[in-house]
C-alpha cells in the first residue's frame, strides 16, 4: 500500500505499511516554554522539546511529538505530544482512528531509537 492523500489531509496507511516506511528529515529542538508546561502540570522535566521525522518524495509523511528529559540523561514522549498527518486503516482499507492511530504511533515511536542519538543530531543539523 503506497501513501495516498485524502480530501481530509490524511495519508491512510496500514500499520505494516507505515512501520516499513524509511524517515530521512529528521529535526529535534529544545522549547523551554514547554519545559515549564510540564513542570507546571507536575511532570519532572529536566529540559523538553519536540522531534519531527518525515519521508521524502511527493507525498511526505510526517510524525512529529514533544519529549522530556529527567535529570538523569533519560528522554520520554510527553503526554499528549503526537501528532502525524497519518490515518492507520485495516487490511480493508477502514480507518481505525484518530485515537487507536495515536496508539499504535506512540508503541512504534517507543521502539525506534530517537531519545538520545536522534535529538543530539537534529541539534547540530539545526546549528
Amino acid at each position: 500500500m503506497s501513501p495516498e492523500n485524502s480530501l481530509d489531509g490524511y495519508i491512510r496507511l496500514t500499520f505494516d505499511a507505515f512501520s516499513s516506511l524509511h524517515f530521512r528529515r529528521k529535526l529535534a529542538w529544545e522549547d523551554k516554554d514547554l519545559q515549564q508546561d510540564l513542570i507546571v502540570e507536575d511532570v519532572p522535566a529536566s529540559c523538553a522539546g519536540y522531534c519531527e521525522w518525515a519521508t521524502d518524495g511527493a507525498l511526505p509523511v510526517s510524525i512529529g511529538w514533544a519529549w522530556f528529559g529527567v535529570a538523569d540523561g533519560r528522554r520520554f514522549i510527553a503526554p499528549g505530544g503526537i501528532s502525524s498527518n497519518v490515518m492507520l486503516v485495516t487490511q480493508a482499507s477502514y480507518d481505525l482512528g484518530t485515537h487507536r492511530t495515536d496508539e499504535l504511533l506512540r508503541a512504534w515511536l517507543s521502539g525506534e531509537s530517537w531519545q538520545n542519538d536522534e535529538i543530539e543530531h537534529g541539534f547540530r543539523a539545526m546549528r
